[in-house]
């Protein structure tokens, strides 16, 4: 079975990134498949037992509007239920569900954690027909690999139905150099497996842009130069790509949102780096301090330009109309929205 994407991004299921999707187009989507990671239901709102049902009904929901038909979707729930000890199952249990909710392919991602009780595996086998290997570099050695492989096979998931996802996580700050140097370690492992693909992850977006003064900066996209590194030489020329867009890769801390006041930006991504346009704070804020940005981001020579992509457009309408600030889900929807479409076009 061949690779059934050349771009893999992973995604947190929050509403700026679920218009983003609904907005690509046809031909935007060609090789783009998208990681969903299930985020925990919020407590407040009810005991999991009340609400699993509800909550997976409206993430299908969202799904099927969001994604269009026939292309797969990937599921992840690690951050979904982390304590409960029988992930396999909430996964079969979780993918099942969408798949009738959705009618797409939904194609399981299988834990480091799900590994470690290979009992559990059969029945996810016979469940689906595509399978992730996700395994996490900062959490495991790169000789774990091939035992992780043999696990999963052994469980009764042919490797032309496997693909491992080697996954750095967050990298921000790295040298790009030595990003790639720690990554071959894994992909020699992934590769010799001999499983359908093998992709490499990673994020170098912050996790929030406390201490950047308002202004222009540039912050390196490490996780796609140590990529075009390795796929320059033949050992690696078939790596795919994935990353975390312009989120950090870890989860959203707990915090009250009435105390928070985020900066007014426009996180834009370009080759190598992403171009950051950072105004004052959001509450209480001038109200044309969005515009300002657009108006900035359309001078500059990384803009691509209104028509290409969603987000493209929303910057140009932005700069010439009275939309006001915006707000995060807003910002998050029209950087996702050009991420998604520019390192997609890029390969």
């Amino acid at each position: 079975m061949p690779a059934i994407w050349k771009y893999l991004p992973i995604l947190k299921w929050k509403q700026g990134e679920r218009i983003a999707l609904s907005k690509l187009t046809g031909a935007q989507w060609d090789g783009m498949v998208p990681l969903i990671e299930i985020l925990p239901i919020d407590p407040k709102k009810g005991t999991l037992s009340e609400m699993l049902v509800p909550y997976i009904t409206k993430i299908g929901g969202q799904m099927a509007k969001s994604i269009p038909e026939g292309t797969p979707i990937a599921i992840d729930i690690r951050y979904f239920m982390p304590t409960y000890a029988k992930q396999t199952q909430v996964l079969t249990s979780i993918c099942k569900r969408l798949t009738a909710l959705t009618g797409r392919q939904i194609i399981p991602v299988i834990t480091e954690a799900m590994v470690a009780r290979p009992a559990d595996l059969p029945d996810l086998a016979k469940a689906f027909e595509v399978f992730v290997l996700r395994i996490q570099t900062h959490g495991v050695t790169s000789d774990q690999v091939k035992d992780f492989v043999k696990v999963v096979v052994g469980a009764g998931i042919a490797k032309s139905r496997l693909h491992v996802l080697v996954d750095q996580f967050s990298i921000v700050g790295v040298d790009p150099a030595a990003c790639a140097a720690a990554a071959r370690h894994y992909l020699d492992e992934a590769l010799a497996a001999g499983c359908s693909s093998t992709t490499l992850a990673g994020g170098s977006f912050p996790l929030n842009l406390v201490g950047r003064k308002q202004g222009l900066h540039d912050i390196e996209r490490v996780e796609w130069k140590a990529w075009k590194a390795l796929v320059a030489k033949p050992a690696y020329a078939k790596v795919l790509f994935s990353d975390y867009t312009v989120s950090n890769p870890a989860p959203a801390p707990d915090i009250d949102p009435t105390m928070m006041n985020p900066s007014v930006a426009i996180r834009y991504a370009s080759d190598g780096f992403w171009r950051l346009f950072k105004a004052g704070g959001f509450k209480k804020g001038k109200q044309d301090q969005y515009k300002n940005l657009c108006i900035l981001l359309k001078g500059d020579p990384v803009y691509s330009g209104a028509a290409f992509s969603f987000g493209d457009d929303c910057y140009d309408k932005a700069s010439v109309g009275v939309l006001g600030n915006g707000n995060p889900t807003s910002w998050r929807r029209d950087a996702a929205s050009h991420h998604l479409v520019f390192t997609s076009s890029a390969m």
